[in-house]
C-alpha cells in the first residue's frame, strides 16, 4: 500500500481550503522598494499645491478680460473708426479667440511639465525653462536665455 509520506511532493486535497486568498499585484514591490502600483501613478500637481486665495471660474475669466484688453480699450474706438462696424467687432472676437486659445495652449503646456518635474506650479518663465530643459537635446542649452527673455 502507498503512503502519503512515500511522495512528499504530491500535493494532496485535505490541504486545499476554498477561503484560500490570493496575493494582490499591489503588493508586489519593485527592486527599489517603491510598490508596483506607484510605478505607473502620473504626479498630481493639485495634490502638493496650496493657495492662499485660489481663483473661481469667474475670477479667472475677469482676469483674461482684463489682460486682453488692458490699455487696449483706450485705441479700440479708433480701430474701429478705421476699420467699421462689422469688421472691427469680427476682428474683434477673432483676436479674441486667438488670445483664449494661446494662454489655454500655455496652461495646458505648464501643466504638462509640471507633472513631467513633479513641481506643484510654475510661473510663466519656470514655465519656459523647464520645457526648453526637457525639450529636444539641441535645445536644452537654451532654457536659461528662454526663462530670462519671459521675465
Amino acid at each position: 500500500m502507498v503512503k502519503k509520506n512515500d511522495f512528499p511532493s504530491t500535493f494532496t486535497i485535505d490541504n486545499f481550503s476554498s477561503t484560500a486568498t490570493l496575493a494582490n499585484n499591489d503588493q508586489i514591490k519593485s527592486p527599489n522598494g517603491s510598490s508596483k502600483a506607484n510605478l505607473h501613478e502620473e504626479y498630481n500637481p493639485y495634490d502638493n499645491r496650496s493657495l492662499e486665495h485660489p481663483n473661481s471660474f469667474l475670477g479667472a475669466l475677469i482676469h483674461i478680460i482684463k489682460a486682453s484688453l488692458g490699455l487696449g480699450i483706450l485705441s479700440i474706438p479708433r480701430a474701429f473708426r478705421t476699420a467699421g462696424l462689422v469688421v472691427g467687432f469680427l476682428g474683434t472676437v477673432i483676436i479674441g479667440a486667438i488670445c483664449t486659445h494661446t494662454v489655454h495652449i500655455l496652461v495646458r503646456a505648464s501643466q504638462k511639465v509640471c507633472v513631467k518635474v513633479k513641481t506643484p506650479s510654475l510661473d510663466f518663465a519656470e514655465t519656459a525653462e523647464e520645457v526648453f530643459k526637457t525639450g529636444p537635446a539641441f535645445l536644452r542649452g537654451w532654457s536659461s536665455f528662454a526663462r530670462s527673455v519671459c521675465i
